[in-house]
């Protein structure tokens, strides 16, 4: 016999087992920049302003005059 501990032990685990599994969307920044900017200090630039950014996947440069 089951007890209603047991199933919910079970039913955490499969939740935890399901949550690892779920791919997780990219972050994606877009950086303005200068074309002759480096890119190091573009990307120092953005983080100082935007530190929410850091871990962010993808970086599309946007690239103005």
């Amino acid at each position: 016999m089951v007890s209603v501990s047991f199933l919910n032990r079970l039913s955490r685990a499969i939740d935890e087992i399901e949550s690892r599994s779920e791919p997780r969307p990219w972050k994606v920044v877009e950086i303005r920049r200068d074309p002759e900017e480096d890119t190091d200090m573009a990307l120092e630039r953005h983080f100082a302003a935007h530190p929410e950014d850091r871990d962010a996947n993808v970086v599309i440069w946007k690239f103005f005059d």
